[in-house]
């Protein structure tokens, strides 16, 4: 609430009124009339001054008691069409992880030697969509929008757009002015990546050390949705496939990625850990990869340079040993519900060495090590490979999948783990058609790719701090479904109503360090929760312990 002084025939007329925001615009309502300032001279020495007390006792009087708020609505009122906004308290949060690990902070505008280069030898679409120096702002607040509805799910650019108005900051650009902007995150892919391991150590100072880093290769594929021939068939070639080398510490925690050609060879390979080792200061990798073409040769220089490896086992080509210890049931462990069974042996593997001197027998100068191969059966993937099958194909492996691994000091359990974050990556880093053709803004494929990953990243680095800061608990699914769930729809005079909680909505509030389930809130309470939020996530735990320690016994911090 504040004075509101409206001059009238040369008088000053006041009034309390309060400001509240409808279809985008500010509304004002008038709390008490209190009329002409100069009829009230005989009271006080100065009315104006008077009353501005008396509205700021007011306000404080109303945060300290909380007083109720009321509405009214006549029976018969019906939704307005023109005005259905909704304020998203989930994306409050999920914003708030996003600014703790500063990951907008790389995006700077492009310099200008550097856009002289780029230019030189681009095409007159590409020059198009290079952005200019002033389009930084534009850059940070789509790299923002795209980033956080990423946390909660894959969606189209264009859907995400079209939910801009409930997105907690002004965004008030059309979406090829987003497009536009794409290059500059592309440029900024790797000030953005180190810029948030830079934030998360700062903040975390009691992170797992990087020195054995967990290298996992994702293979995404989209079909590019130009190539196709005149009678609208799509090319072979416009197949377009990515492979992501996600690099994560041992809590699970995003340290760097790399983009690579599809089905990398192990020379691809070497210079990755070798490029890892580098940038991130691990000593050891241990690789955890799917299909690969080049498999063998990839584990045998992964070994003999004495970095490691989980990676999938194809059954199809299985020798007859390796068939008959999968269906053997003996040394199986099976789950109490029975849908799964594991089991595992080590064996010796020769490794040939990285490089043979000239005249030397290739055998004289292998060594051995210790694999250990782990087989799996679930009843679900079963029935899938059972019903995809064909008559004359055998169902005597069906339901099994294997992966060797290097790693004998981890348990098959906890080699699977480390597997499954091939799944885990699927989703996050999914590439959607409809993002890049037909495109709004000519943007070129490389960049758009560029930009792609780097916003996917910094989304799925910033749900892995919140999971971490949930000890855990629920997966990322759980969390993501909260988030789109905390959604509160438009009361009145910028109020909004609020009406799900969960245990993992309390748990997220509480990790954020913010109010648990409020029923109402204006958009100035969610702008600032998202300052109150960003705060407290970039404490460190023995802070939050103190402050937690302070708030129960009444004393203050004196250490």
């Amino acid at each position: 609430m504040h004075l509101k002084k409206t001059k009238r025939n040369g008088r000053i007329y006041l009034s309390i009124v309060q400001n509240y925001r409808k279809n985008g615009t500010t509304k004002t309502r008038t709390i008490e009339t209190i009329g002409y300032a100069d009829d009230y001279a005989n009271d006080y020495d100065d009315p104006i001054a008077h009353f501005e007390a008396r509205v700021a006792a007011m306000n404080e009087e109303r945060r300290a008691s909380r007083s109720a708020i009321e509405f009214s609505f006549p029976p018969n009122c019906t939704i307005d069409a023109n005005h259905t906004e909704s304020a998203r308290w989930g994306v409050a949060i999920a914003l708030a992880y996003l600014d703790a690990i500063e990951a907008k902070r790389g995006i700077e505008p492009i310099a200008r030697n550097e856009q002289q280069r780029a230019t030189s030898v681009e095409t007159e679409s590409e020059k198009r969509a290079k952005p200019s120096r002033n389009d930084s702002f534009t850059a940070r607040r789509t790299f923002e929008v795209f980033a956080v509805e990423r946390m909660l799910h894959a969606s189209p650019k264009h859907e995400t757009w079209e939910r801009r108005e409930s997105f907690p900051r002004p965004c008030d650009f059309p979406i090829d002015e987003a497009y536009r902007a794409l290059p500059l995150i592309a440029h900024a892919d790797k000030r953005i990546a180190r810029s948030m391991r830079s934030a998360y150590e700062r903040i975390r100072p009691n992170h797992a050390p990087l020195e054995c880093a967990h290298v996992v290769l994702g293979t995404f594929a989209f079909d590019d949705t130009d190539d196709v021939d005149s009678t609208g068939n799509r090319n072979a070639e416009g197949r377009i496939t990515v492979c992501l080398a996600m690099v994560l510490d041992e809590d699970g925690i995003p340290a760097d990625y790399r983009l690579l050609e599809a089905d990398p060879d192990e020379h691809a390979v070497r210079s990755l850990a070798d490029d890892i080792k580098k940038n991130t200061g691990a000593r050891r990798m241990v690789m955890v990869a799917g299909r690969l073409s080049r498999a063998e040769a990839i584990m045998n220089m992964l070994a003999a340079q004495g970095d490691g490896f989980i990676m999938h086992r194809p059954l199809e080509t299985a020798v007859e040993d390796m068939r008959h210890w999968i269906v053997d049931d003996q040394g199986y462990t099976t789950s109490r519900s029975g849908n799964y069974r594991i089991k595992s042996r080590v064996r010796t593997a020769a490794v040939e060495a990285l490089d043979v001197p000239d005249g030397k027998e290739r055998e004289h100068i292998a060594k051995h090590v210790r694999v250990r191969d782990i087989v799996f059966w679930g009843r679900d993937y079963a029935l899938r490979r059972q019903s995809g099958r064909t008559e004359a194909e055998t169902a005597t492996l069906d339901g099994y999948a294997c992966i060797v691994t290097s790693e004998l000091n981890l348990k098959a359990p906890e080699v699977f783990h480390l597997y499954r974050e091939l799944w885990r990556l699927a989703e996050p880093f999914q590439v959607l058609e409809s993002d890049f053709s037909p495109s709004p803004y000519p943007t070129p494929l490389g960049e758009h790719m560029r930009a792609h990953f780097a916003i996917c990243y910094a989304a799925f680095f910033a749900m892995r701090l919140m999971r971490s800061d949930l000890h855990w608990r629920y997966n990322a699914a759980q969390v993501a479904d909260s988030l789109i769930r905390m959604e509160g729809g438009y009361l009145a005079e910028n109020w909004f109503l609020f009406g799900y909680r969960s245990p993992v909505s309390d748990a997220i509030e509480q990790a954020a360090g913010v109010d648990a389930a409020q029923r109402l809130r204006t958009r100035q309470d969610i702008r600032k929760g998202i300052a109150q939020a960003r705060a407290h996530i970039r404490k460190n735990p023995r802070e939050k312990r103190l402050a937690e320690w302070a708030d129960k016994t009444g004393k203050p911090d004196n250490s």
